[in-house]
């Protein structure tokens, strides 16, 4: 029988009679995360051949094997609740999903890659660690793997960071603050706009698979993510970010129009995305046809 959970929802595996709305939900959650794993992987493949040093060209390869299985660990979810996974692919392609804002923008220099990727996998974790509470337990079991392995590109990227800050030149210092001060608006819009209003009649929090709202989310991963970013020496503008009396975190708000038409395939990299992922399912065809048994 399903568990009853502590916000009296019932909690739900794979094999238990649920709610179509649950069911269809999870599946939603589970495809859309494993397609920007997936094509959000490519961020950093464009900067293999251009780490400044084995090292990092090591540690950025060791981060893209563990995206491209974090894609495949939640496009297994989607898989059980009857989304194959070049479903999902091709929904990408035919414009029925969408990647997160984040995915279609590409890091301009090396100085950009560490505050991008803090502040990216930061909120990726505050997000996993709150969608971890929903109700279905195939789903919530595949993000605290995912979440455990993002704490170490966590510490990729404030290590890089640090470093950069510590043995960079000025010029170098002056791109680290210019990329965190790039980055922090695009974060702030990707964990969606406010729904403190609006919460309590979103129907994925009504069915529990959408445990907090946008809002809350953000508190907690600002929270987290500015003394952090005070500690390693950045400036953090009280026009983007600051504090209010009260303890809540203010900050400017995302212009919304321009998200959504960067969401829509309208950002500097989306068509590159989309060549790159169009290019990769052409020339590996004739390879899952084999593996199908497909002539």
């Amino acid at each position: 029988m399903p568990m009853a959970t502590a916000a009296g929802h019932r909690c739900y595996e794979l094999w238990d009679p649920m709610p179509d709305e649950v069911r269809e939900g999870a599946r939603r959650f589970a495809a859309v995360q494993a397609l920007n794993e997936l094509v959000g992987v490519l961020q950093y493949v464009e900067w293999l051949d251009r780490a400044p040093s084995h090292t990092r060209r090591q540690m950025l390869m060791a981060k893209i094997q563990d995206e491209v299985g974090h894609g495949h660990v939640v496009a297994r979810v989607a898989e059980d609740l009857g989304m194959p996974r070049e479903r999902i692919l091709l929904d990408y392609l035919e414009g029925r999903t969408k990647i997160h804002n984040i995915f279609h923008y590409s890091f301009a220099t090396w100085e950009e890659v560490g505050p991008g990727l803090l502040l990216t996998n930061s909120a990726a974790i505050t997000q996993f660690q709150s969608l971890a509470k929903g109700v279905y337990l195939p789903y919530a079991r595949a993000l605290r793997k995912v979440e455990r392995e993002e704490s170490f590109h966590y510490q990729h990227a404030l290590d890089l960071t640090h470093e950069i800050l510590t043995h960079g030149d000025a010029e170098q210092r002056r791109r680290v603050q210019e990329g965190f001060e790039l980055w922090l608006p695009r974060i702030l819009a990707y964990l969606g706009p406010p729904d403190t209003d609006t919460l309590h009649t979103n129907r994925m929090w009504q069915v529990g698979l959408k445990p907090d709202g946008n809002d809350e989310v953000r508190q907690a991963w600002l929270n987290k993510i500015i003394p952090v970013v005070r500690k390693l020496g950045l400036h953090v503008d009280p026009a983007l970010v600051r504090q209010a009396p009260s303890g809540e975190w203010e900050f400017e708000m995302p212009d919304w129009v321009q998200v959504k038409k960067v969401i829509a395939n309208g950002g500097p990299s989306s068509q590159r995305r989309l060549d790159w992922v169009r290019r990769a399912l052409d020339r590996n065809a004739p390879y899952r046809r084999a593996l199908q048994g497909v002539a």
